[in-house]
């Protein structure tokens, strides 16, 4: 070829043919997270505009406001809990003030949706039962058996997994009162068929149905991001990792072009990047950008969701690095076998014992990553406890707290096996851990496990424990009094325990 410039673009179609369909599909998807900034503040600029018109707010008719009010929760709805829970309260104070009570079911319907997609139940139930059925609009009774069935569902999967399948039965017949509500080609009426055939496991007829409901859908809505996450579980239950992974990239790619936080595609994408081809940089990435969604939204359900998976994640980097110690077993073996007949040998031990140093820090990067999700988790559900304390009963909050205990112990011992045991070895007898039936861990422990984590400032820790400074000091100084070594060299002792998991 004479000419340079076509013998490029030759050059340029060759090499984007050896990129399989999935690595397209994945680079797209990098490329539009690259402008996921600009998405966000074009929405953010959004709220501001309607924010702006309510500045004088008390100038205004009820009508103007309370309208005003219920675009900003539209806006905040998939966007940040706080945000749209705020407008919702606003919505309340003027439909009380005015008299309205059909104003109060709407603000009761959406505040019942709110909860129930944030995971807070008891709330959603309170609101939902403060709604009389029979004063509803047509709409607002389309409204009602969507939340019911949202509710009914997520509440069985979620909150009480191996319940009274009475949930999903409720859940059934809510979806059909939104279909015999709803015209054929109304969205909640694909939807609640979509479902319906997924819960009775037919899924030709479910992506059939959402096949159809997405070629009615523009790509960048928020309406197609559902649909499309969907479809990708549906993808799932037939065992199609593939299409499942189509899919969610395409809900990805419209729920970041929306400016949805409230995403569950993402971070379902990052667990089929495992499943499909054990790609776990890519799969950290995603699942941290999921992380960060979830903390900007700023609700419960969706965290929890995502730590659910870490330690799948982390035993992923685990194998990884169990591979890794095989090939330098046998690395080590040829170097040894080599190094008796020849001289030459000399120089290839120097290279393998560059590829091995690699190889450690691979290993190193590994462990630190294991022990760095478990703190940002845990600094994750610390920081939602105190954002969850503005909301909650004194009651409730002792409920949220047991429950984040529960989960770090959970977590730790999942990571640390046998840390309870070594960490006994280091004391005298009589000084020694005996756990409650049921217990994973004690405050005590839990000081020394997150000291094995690197946060060893009585300060930060009393803060993530929710104890006093003075708390925390006693403990460490009573537990280093008992060391058998002594307890100077105690708490480094402590952070080494698991190394060699």
């Amino acid at each position: 070829m004479k000419n340079p410039l076509l013998y490029a673009a030759v050059l340029m179609v060759l090499l984007s043919g050896c990129l399989r369909p999935s690595d397209q599909e994945l680079e797209r998807l990098d490329a539009v997270l690259k402008e996921n900034k600009s998405y966000v503040s074009a929405h953010e600029n959004l709220i501001r505009s309607v924010e702006s018109t309510l500045i004088s707010d008390h100038l205004l008719p009820d009508s103007v406001r309370f309208a005003s009010f219920r675009r900003l929760f539209e806006l905040n709805y998939s966007f940040r809990f706080e945000s749209a829970l705020a407008a919702l309260n606003r919505q309340e104070e003027i439909a009380i003030s005015s008299g309205r009570e059909d104003w109060m079911s709407e603000v009761m319907l959406h505040k019942a949706m709110l909860y129930s997609i944030a995971g807070l139940y008891d709330s959603s139930m309170s609101c939902s039962n403060s709604i009389d059925i029979s004063r509803l609009t047509h709409e607002q009774l389309v409204e009602y058996y969507e939340y019911r069935q949202h509710f009914c569902r997520d509440y069985y999967k979620y909150y009480l997994p191996d319940s009274d399948p009475a949930l999903l039965e409720e859940a059934y017949r809510a979806r059909q009162k939104v279909m015999e509500l709803t015209d054929e080609d109304n969205f909640k009426h694909g939807l609640m068929h979509m479902l319906n055939h997924i819960d009775d496991r037919q899924y030709e007829a479910a992506d059939s149905v959402a096949a159809k409901m997405l070629s009615g859908l523009p790509s960048d809505s928020h309406e197609y991001a559902v649909v499309a996450y969907y479809r990708g579980t549906i993808c799932y239950f037939r065992g199609d990792l593939m299409g499942e992974r189509h899919w969610y990239i395409e809900s990805a790619i419209a729920d970041i072009k929306t400016a949805t936080k409230d995403n569950a595609s993402l971070y379902s994408l990052a667990l089929n990047l495992l499943n499909v081809e054990d790609d776990i940089d890519r799969s950290f990435h995603y699942t941290q950008l999921a992380l960060d969604d979830a903390l900007f939204y700023n609700a419960k359900l969706r965290p929890f969701q995502i730590a659910q998976n870490l330690p799948k994640i982390e035993s992923a980097y685990s194998q990884r690095r169990m591979t890794a110690e095989k090939r330098l077993i046998i690395l080590i073996i040829i170097i040894s076998v080599l190094a008796a007949g020849l001289l030459l040998v000399i120089f290839y031990i120097i290279s393998y014992h560059k590829r091995l140093r690699k190889a450690i820090d691979e290993l190193s990067e590994a462990s630190a990553a294991k022990e760095e999700y478990l703190a940002l988790f845990l600094s994750m559900s610390s920081g939602y406890l105190d954002k969850l304390r503005h909301f909650l009963s004194r009651s409730q909050m002792e409920d949220e707290l047991k429950d984040f205990y529960r989960a770090f112990d959970n977590a730790f011992i999942h990571l640390y096996p046998n840390f309870v045991s070594e960490f006994n070895e280091l004391l005298v007898p009589e000084a020694q851990v005996e756990l409650k039936e049921g217990e994973l861990l004690n405050t005590q422990l839990r000081i020394f496990a997150l000291i094995r984590l690197g946060i060893d400032q009585s300060s930060h820790i009393a803060s993530l424990l929710r104890y006093s400074v003075n708390t925390i000091y006693n403990y460490r100084a009573q537990t280093k009094a008992a060391a058998l070594s002594g307890k100077d060299d105690f708490e480094t002792l402590v952070k080494e325990i698991g190394r060699n998991y």
